[in-house]
């Protein structure tokens, strides 16, 4: 059976739904870690990060963007203010789209997950530097803390860097496993 753009189009959206509501139920699971600031270590970034991989930037967009939305409203999301609620959910989400542009390549999945990450910390340092200064601790992590660019882009990058490792691992099991990276790891488009 020969595949249609329509068929394809129709396939790359309930696809990405599927994977947004596989992530909104991996959220709403205990996580491994809580960050006492916010975040935690989970394992919901996985199935964006899949959908991404196999169906490129052109879809990822509207699925990272979706799943943004949703992360804020159905997570118990915390804003200070409607710029809060955009740079630490909705930007920081849809920037994991960057991800999509490794579908295909060699080691896709990791430098696409890396990327992916970068994006997200972009984000969260430039919200926690503008928005969230004021919360700043005087220490972190046994350092003193006496600017906030600098506490906001080392406790956003511990926090990304923690994610993404735990990311990495599950997608590096996937790609080790052939009949795993076959069925879930396979370019789309």
């Amino acid at each position: 059976m020969q595949t249609t753009k329509s068929h394809r189009a129709v396939l790359a959206l309930v696809e990405g739904a599927l994977m947004i509501a596989l992530a909104t139920i991996l959220d709403f699971l205990p996580p491994f870690y809580r960050f006492p600031q916010g975040g935690s270590i989970d394992l919901s970034m996985v199935p964006i990060l899949l959908y991404c991989l196999r169906w490129g930037p052109k879809w990822s967009l509207g699925c990272c963007f979706v799943n943004g939305v949703l992360q804020y409203f159905l997570g118990g999301g915390i804003a200070i203010s409607w710029q809060s609620m955009l740079l630490d959910y909705v930007v920081a989400y849809t920037l994991v789209f960057f991800c999509g542009f490794a579908a295909g390549r060699k080691l896709g999945w990791l430098w696409g997950t890396l990327v992916a990450g970068l994006g997200r910390w972009v984000s969260l340092t430039l919200s926690g530097g503008l928005l969230w200064y004021m919360y700043m601790p005087e220490s972190f992590l046994g350092l003193p803390m006496v600017d906030p660019w600098v506490y906001s882009a080392f406790s956003n990058g511990v926090f990304i860097a923690l994610v993404t490792v735990v990311n990495l691992v599950v997608l590096g099991v996937f790609q080790a496993v052939p009949q795993i990276r076959d069925r879930l790891m396979k370019k789309q488009y």
